[in-house]
């Protein structure tokens, strides 16, 4: 899978995965190192997460139900392939 392909599956889920995991706008925007105002661009499908943010996502929420289902079970491997094939 290309790392595009991940931000645009990943990107169009962040609200759902911070509903699943409980956490506020603001406490998502911390966790992710990124502003409220650049996550709320994000869920309202104004822009895409960058690659930074889908990894660090990705990685720290890596048992979400949602990820997984978006990008496959073994997400860090997934995300691992598609880094070095931009190489």
């Amino acid at each position: 899978m290309e790392q595009e392909t991940i931000i645009d599956r990943i990107s169009t889920k962040v609200k759902l995965i911070r509903v699943e995991n409980n956490y506020t706008q603001d406490q998502m925007a911390t966790v992710l190192g990124i502003s409220k105002k650049s996550l709320v661009q994000i869920e309202k499908r104004r822009n895409n997460a960058n690659w930074t943010t889908t990894v660090a996502l990705c990685a720290l929420f890596r048992d979400s139900e949602v990820i997984q289902q978006t990008v496959g079970y073994d997400v860090l491997t997934i995300l691992e392939t598609a880094a070095h094939k931009e190489r």
